[in-house]
């Protein structure tokens, strides 16, 4: 019996236009205030009290329902009660139910289930709603006239208070309120619509007061569906309003035609204008910038990465791909941790554990797609967007920096052996200056000095112009790296010994030595012999003049 029930319920629009039919051939909906809501909610009630009673009535007995299960008429109790003091008579309230239990008829009529199976279920519906009839025609009766005045003249009190209520929000609202007929012809205004339209009066078609001349009524009302709120301009006004229609059907069943509500939204509207020009203005300025950004992110001479807090790389710049030795697709997605080398991770770690808008810079060992090992300088700042932490990380490949600087670094060092060298270049220098002054000293103290003293004392002009020669070549030979006689030389020497040897530098012969020093021949030649001896030159075949000069 429930699931019979349920398809009843399931055929609700079907119940709807069949219930206003009947209501209408009966003559009882124009009387009614009855909106759809309420039908549903009558229907709805009637269906729940059957499906009440069925748990100790199956059967649903008319002679159990009436004697025991009189809770099976409570919700059309309660409707009557209501209707009762709105002034409905029993006659209309109960010719109203028959009508609602006629559309149940159609319903059930048209139900394609087994004849006899719906028979008898149809059977004791009518049984049901026959007890729900009688023992609310009862309820109803028992009322006596003089508290039925009352409860009428109470009822009616508060429904002329509601009236008054709703009147003055009619007319207090500054909303522009037209009740037209189905035809368009306005049969109430507000105040404030009388305010606007001063020159229109009732029975004038609204269409023409808005600027709709064009429009049928049914046209305007298709148009402008009630459901949807609309914007329309009054060409006489200038001005923009927002509108919206209400049928009377659902306020009641009964009642025909439809309310205009009209609210003056000019402001608005102008505010509207002018918000979407700033935000136009504002999103062509934000797609520029947009523009300038996907211009500078993609030509970057740096690889730039943007990844989430997790690490996982969300973008990635052209340059970023060349830098790895992949495509822009391959290192998308990926952990920012794959492209960082081992023994730089913990470094990478200890740089992304930074606050909000803090920037660090680290030097770490990255790898590529082909398993290359490279130096980078990364920059990584830290930022929110939408309460989301982002890494905003910039690589920037330092090999060509670190080759230079290692080449630097060997330069430097090359350079800092070459100044070592060179200062023991210099300090040689230095000391072969010092033996240079020191030869010269003594070949001056050893042999131009006795030369001048000697030839100071000669009265003879051969011998002076012997030791004139000898000091010529002296002079000429005294910046020559060689000397005649070194220190140890001429401490094996005599004095005389020591000139004669200077003589023969200078290539004099021993005649010329004999007659210049005024010896005998043979006392010069004792004193080269001695002079072969003690510089070592016995049973050498070098000459004395050869071996003098060579120094």
């Amino acid at each position: 019996m429930k699931d019979f029930l349920d398809i009843i319920i399931s055929e609700m629009e079907t119940f709807l236009e069949s219930w206003t039919f009947h209501m209408n051939k009966a003559g009882y909906l124009e009387h009614t205030t009855a909106k759809k809501d309420d039908c549903i909610i009558s229907l709805q009630g009637i269906i729940d009290a059957i499906k009440i009673a069925i748990v100790k009535n199956p059967e649903l007995n008319f002679s159990k329902l009436i004697k025991d299960q009189r809770s099976i008429s409570n919700f059309l109790i309660k409707t009557s009660d209501r209707h009762k003091a709105r002034g409905v008579s029993a006659e209309m309230f109960f010719g109203c139910f028959k009508t609602l239990l006629h559309s149940i008829d159609d319903i059930v009529l048209t139900l394609d289930i087994n004849q006899d199976e719906k028979l008898k279920k149809y059977i004791a519906l009518r049984r049901a709603v026959d007890a729900m009839e009688v023992i609310s025609i009862d309820d109803w009766a028992s009322l006596d006239s003089k508290s039925y005045i009352e409860t009428l003249s109470e009822k009616n009190r508060e429904l002329t208070l509601e009236k008054n209520k709703y009147e003055n929000i009619f007319e207090a609202t500054s909303d522009l309120v037209f009740v037209i007929d189905d035809n368009g012809s306005i049969l109430e205004m507000n105040e404030s619509a009388f305010q606007s339209f001063p020159d229109i009066s009732l029975g004038m078609n609204v269409l023409d007061v808005i600027g709709f001349q064009n429009y049928t009524s049914g046209d305007f009302i298709n148009r402008f569906l009630y459901s949807e709120g609309h914007e329309i301009k009054i060409p006489e006004k200038d001005s923009v309003y927002s509108m919206v229609i209400v049928p009377l059907k659902k306020v009641s069943l009964a009642s025909a035609g439809y309310v205009i509500i009209l609210n003056d939204i000019t402001c608005i509207v102008d505010q509207r204008v002018q918000l979407e020009k700033t935000v136009k203005e504002r999103t062509e300025a934000l797609r520029k910038s947009e523009k300038l950004f996907r211009s500078l992110f993609i030509s970057a001479g740096e690889g730039i990465v943007l990844a989430d807090k997790n690490y996982k790389i969300l973008q990635v710049n052209p340059k970023a791909a060349e830098i790895f030795r992949t495509s822009v697709e391959n290192i998308v997605n990926l952990s920012c941790v794959s492209i960082i080398h081992p023994d730089s991770i913990d470094d990478f770690y200890v740089s992304v554990a930074m606050s909000e808008g803090d920037i660090i810079n680290n030097e770490m060992n990255c790898i590529t797609f082909n398993g290359e090992i490279f130096p980078a300088s990364v920059t990584i700042n830290k930022f929110k967007l939408n309460s989301e932490d982002f890494l905003h990380i910039i690589f920037k490949d330092i090999s060509q920096q670190k080759s230079m600087e290692e080449y630097l670094k060997q330069e430097k060092a090359q350079a800092e052996e070459m100044n070592v060298t060179l200062k023991n270049v210099l300090k040689t220098i230095d000391k072969e200056k010092d033996d240079f002054e020191l030869s010269i000293s003594q070949k001056i103290t050893t042999n131009i000095i006795p030369s001048l003293q000697k030839l100071a004392m000669e009265d003879s002009k051969d011998v002076r112009n012997v030791y004139l020669e000898t000091l010529k070549n002296q002079l000429i030979n005294l910046t020559k790296s060689g000397d005649s006689l070194n220190s140890k030389d001429i401490a094996r020497l005599t004095k005389s010994e020591v000139q004669v040897s200077q003589m023969i530098q200078s290539g004099y012969s021993s005649k010329d030595i004999s007659e210049a020093m005024r010896l005998s021949l043979e006392t010069v030649q004792t004193h080269r012999k001695n002079i072969r001896k003690k510089l070592g030159l016995n049973g050498s075949s070098v000459s004395l003049y050869s071996y003098l000069n060579s120094k």
